[in-house]
């Protein structure tokens, strides 16, 4: 049903339907977020970025074809905007400091969202010290939730070369975790 519900908002935008658009953006907004609030280290920027890809989207939504995923789609749109970013400030991209991460849930058991807070704080640090190239494989995967193919296409990289930097990022963050496990 979401898919049939996106390819609807997709053919209403591409007829330039503007009131189509905030639901079918609402679909991924919250990913791209996610995935830009962890390429560039701070909420404003994020937003800025944000704000940036859902415009290019929109001038660009005629030239998307069904065959390819439409995720994959936006999110190739997000990851060149962060480059471009990251060029015109020539700074490498941060991890963001866990507060940033993403809304903290509201939780009646304080001990368990100390707990939580702890790991993504754990994990945050962790993913700072993978490469760049694991790291965007990683967000890719995670936040953009595109195939692997997918995002070899998005990086031009081989297949292979991102399945390397994959694996290499997970057994990173595998050892920071059981390192950290071990020490409780």
């Amino acid at each position: 049903m979401a898919d049939y519900l996106e390819r609807i908002l997709i053919k209403r935008c591409q007829n330039r339907e503007t009131e189509a658009f905030a639901p079918l953006m609402n679909l991924y907004k919250r990913q791209l977020f996610s995935y830009l609030i962890r390429r560039c280290g701070n909420s404003e920027t994020a937003e800025d970025l944000l704000q940036e890809t859902l415009i290019k989207i929109w001038k660009n939504i005629s030239k998307y074809q069904q065959r390819e995923k439409f995720g994959s789609w936006i999110f190739s749109i997000a990851h060149t905007i962060s480059i471009d970013y990251f060029r015109k400030q020539k700074v490498r991209s941060v991890v963001s400091s866990s507060e940033n991460l993403d809304l903290i849930s509201i939780n009646d058991d304080p001990w368990r969202e100390v707990e939580r807070t702890e790991q993504k704080e754990l994990l945050t640090d962790a993913l700072s010290n993978l490469s760049e190239l694991q790291k965007k494989v990683f967000l890719l995967r995670q936040h953009g939730e595109l195939t692997f193919r997918e995002i070899a296409e998005l990086m031009d990289q081989p297949l292979n070369t991102v399945l390397s930097h994959m694996n290499y990022a997970v057994k990173k963050l595998q050892k920071v975790l059981r390192e950290e496990n071990a020490e409780k």
